[in-house]
């Protein structure tokens, strides 16, 4: 079967060691499995047995995209591919959305807590609108994050009335829609147009049936799978969500027919 990763991180060769660090400090020392470097995350992923996988980079300050975007770009070519990024207060946003779309790169992260915003504020309403009108996906974090403390910036309602206010728009929220959300997410979010993806999420449930319930309210066409990497386990992400309940039918959905959806791959580009 082929597997996609919607939901990976990796940096630059020269920051990739101390931006673990400083990540691994921020979120309560939590493991991490690849040094964060595109080497090794490509022989750690294709040794899990995955066909290819995403960059999710975040922009954290205004003016960083220039830099990290080009950097995005270099490194996007099957089987590694990758997003873009902005920040909510760049100036010219739609241009920036232009640039992305000519990069070549697939999309756009936002993250609310390392980027400080809500998602109903006027000041995202042209990253929206920009993202919808050019047909480029958002994969932003979902709930809770583990470094920060509350209150939070985002929740599952949310991205249902962020879609609602544009339904052209392909919306992912990781972390199974919600990190720590889920039974917002259940109640509020499942069955709604809004993708999700698996990521760092089915070891935090405590109610492990309640991933599956997910799934199944909101549609498996309507989920990815990811994982979070470096901070999850590549080969163990992808046997929690193959073995949690799931048929067949509805594995090559989150594994691999819903991503070539949502980009919209061909063949050739592909095999």
């Amino acid at each position: 079967m082929k597997v996609f990763d919607t939901h990976t991180h990796v940096f630059p060769d020269k920051i990739a060691a101390a931006a673990l660090h400083h990540l691994q400090e921020m979120s309560h020392g939590i493991p991490v499995y690849t040094d964060g470097t595109y080497a090794d995350h490509r022989a750690k992923a294709l040794e899990a047995g995955q066909t290819a996988w995403m960059n999710c980079p975040v922009v954290t300050r205004p003016g960083q995209h220039v830099s990290l975007n080009r950097w995005a770009a270099e490194h996007n070519h099957w089987p590694s591919l990758s997003l873009g990024g902005l920040h909510p207060d760049d100036e010219d946003i739609l241009g920036i959305l232009h640039s992305i779309q000519d990069l070549g790169l697939c999309g756009i992260k936002l993250h609310p807590e390392y980027q400080q915003c809500t998602m109903l504020e006027p000041r995202m309403e042209p990253v929206w609108a920009g993202c919808e009108a050019l047909g480029l996906p958002v994969l932003v974090h979902g709930g809770e994050d583990i470094g920060f403390e509350p209150p939070f910036h985002s929740s599952p309602k949310d991205y249902v009335e962020v879609l609602r206010r544009h339904p052209g728009l392909v919306l992912i929220a990781a972390h199974m829609g919600g990190w720590r959300n889920w039974d917002e997410v259940e109640h509020v979010l499942a069955g709604s147009e809004v993708y999700i993806d698996t990521s760092f999420a089915y070891p935090f449930f405590q109610d492990k049936s309640q991933f599956l319930r997910i799934i199944r309210k909101h549609g498996a066409k309507k989920v990815l799978f990811g994982t979070d990497s470096p901070w999850s386990d590549l080969g163990l992400a992808a046997r929690e969500v193959a073995e949690c309940g799931i048929t067949p039918a509805e594995s090559e959905d989150i594994f691999w027919d819903n991503a070539v959806r949502v980009w919209g791959w061909n063949a050739e580009f592909v095999k």
